[in-house]
């Protein structure tokens, strides 16, 4: 993670979250799936900010609308498989805050998705420079 920051020029907020959640994956044979949920928070992070922007019931963003709402519930749903078998205090780490997809909690996963989102820039670039 101290790369992913210091490639971003952030401190993240969820460095634990994410640790945990990379750890996870890498231990648990679904690396796919962290891959899945790096692809999906930065696509999430882009259509976000441009919703902000343009408004979502403009006529130009009722599809981009549709497929953040479609980008957010498989966030959600990758974090719980995830955590799944996870222990309960990892489990509790992750699903109430960011996967309860409440008022609060999506502030919360955006907050993670742009994070997330330099993971995946991140990884992206990493591969660009072994080539």
């Amino acid at each position: 993670m101290s790369a992913v920051e210091q490639y971003s020029r952030k401190k993240f907020r969820y460095r634990n979250e994410i640790g945990v959640l990379i750890e996870i994956a890498e231990h648990s044979g679904r690396r796919p799936l962290l891959d899945d949920l790096t692809f999906y928070s930065k696509f999430a992070t882009h259509a976000s900010r441009i919703l902000k922007s343009a408004g979502h019931g403009s006529t130009e963003t009722v599809k981009l609308s549709a497929e953040f709402q479609d980008a957010i519930e498989k966030i959600s749903t990758i974090l719980r498989v995830l955590v799944k078998d996870a222990d309960p205090e990892t489990r509790d780490l992750v699903i109430p805050r960011f996967a309860s997809l409440s008022p609060e909690g999506l502030g919360l996963l955006l907050a993670l998705c742009e994070e997330l989102s330099w993971v995946k820039n991140y990884t992206l670039d990493a591969g660009r420079a072994h080539r």
